[in-house]
C-alpha cells in the first residue's frame, strides 16, 4: 500500500510563562491511501496538536523539538513558505471545531472560498463556488453567498468550513472534531455527509475526536492518545473488541454494557470519554 504521510518520533513543547509543557512524546504514525485513522483520546491528550503540527500551524508558544512530518517523502518542516503554501489547504485540507472562529467575520462567505480558490489556482468564478455549496447540500447560493459568518446557524458554517476544505481537491483531510459545537441532530447530518464526501472524493481521513461512536463509524484504524504520546493502534474493530492498553480498557469500559454490541451509528453516536 501507498503511504502518502509519515510522522515520525515528533515531540512538541508548550511554553506557558516559564514553564515547559510537553504536549507531544516521540509520536509515530502513518497513513496509507485512502486509509481513515481516528485519532482517540480524552481532552488535553494532544491529538489537536498532532492535527495542527502536520500542517506547521501551531500556535506561537508551541514548539516543535524533534521529529518529523512527511507528505509523500518531503518533510513539511523544512519547507519554503511557497513550498508549505501548495500542500497547506492544496494537497492537505483541516476542518476545525469552531468554524465561527475559523472564518473570518468580517468577509463574506463566498469571497472567502473564492479566496481559497484563488491562491490554489482553481476555477473561482460564482459557478464553482455554487457548485461547491450544492456539494456540501447548501441549496440557496444566491440567499448565502453575501452573507457573513454570524448570520449562518452552526450547521451552516461547518458546511462552508468542508466546501473550503475540499475546494482544492486535496489528498487528506484533518477533521478535528468537526461536530463538538454542533448541537445532536445537526451532527448526525454533517457526519453523514463527511462520510458520503469521503467517499466520493476517495480521500485519506484523519478523524480528531473523543467519541468512540464516530471512530467506529468512519475509520479503518485507530490511534489511542493519552499524555501526548501514542499508546494503541490497530484496527478499530480489534481495538474495539479487544484493547489491549489498560488505558484503552478503562474508556471502553465506561460504556453501557447493553450498547458495546450495537453497531448502528445512530445508537452509540454518545460514546464519549467526557
Amino acid at each position: 500500500m501507498e503511504t502518502i504521510l509519515s510522522i515520525k518520533n515528533l515531540s512538541v513543547q508548550y511554553i506557558v510563562g516559564k514553564k515547559i509543557v510537553p504536549a507531544l512524546k516521540n509520536v509515530s504514525v502513518s497513513l496509507n491511501r485512502n486509509d481513515a485513522l481516528g485519532i482517540v483520546g480524552e481532552s488535553g491528550s494532544g491529538k489537536s496538536t498532532l492535527g495542527l503540527s502536520i500542517l506547521n500551524i501551531l500556535p506561537k508558544e508551541a514548539k516543535i523539538t524533534d521529529g518529523e512530518v512527511c507528505f509523500r517523502d518531503r518533510n513539511i518542516f523544512q519547507l519554503n513558505k511557497e513550498e508549505i503554501q501548495t500542500i497547506r489547504g492544496g494537497k492537505i485540507s483541516i476542518i476545525f471545531q469552531d468554524p465561527l472562529s475559523s472564518l473570518n467575520p468580517v468577509i463574506k462567505i463566498s469571497e472567502q472560498i473564492r479566496e481559497t480558490l484563488k491562491v490554489h489556482h482553481q476555477d473561482f468564478s460564482d459557478k464553482k463556488i455554487k457548485e461547491l455549496f450544492e456539494m456540501v447540500q447548501l441549496a440557496n447560493f444566491y440567499g448565502i453567498k453575501d452573507s457573513y459568518p454570524h448570520q449562518l446557524s452552526g450547521g451552516m458554517r461547518q458546511r462552508i468550513m468542508i466546501a473550503q476544505a475540499l475546494a482544492s481537491n486535496p489528498e487528506i483531510l484533518i477533521a478535528d472534531e468537526p461536530t463538538t459545537a454542533l448541537d445532536v441532530t445537526i451532527q448526525k447530518e454533517i457526519l453523514e455527509l463527511l462520510k458520503k464526501l469521503i467517499k466520493e472524493f476517495n480521500l485519506t481521513v484523519i478523524f480528531i475526536t473523543h467519541n468512540f461512536g464516530i471512530v467506529y463509524d468512519i475509520c479503518s484504524r485507530i490511534a489511542v492518545m493519552y499524555n501526548g504520546e501514542i499508546i494503541e493502534e490497530g484496527k478499530t474493530s480489534e481495538i474495539l473488541k479487544n484493547p489491549k492498553h489498560p488505558y484503552t480498557r478503562s474508556l471502553l469500559s465506561v460504556i453501557p454494557r447493553s450498547k458495546q454490541k450495537i453497531k448502528r451509528f445512530d445508537v452509540i453516536e454518545n460514546w464519549t470519554m467526557e
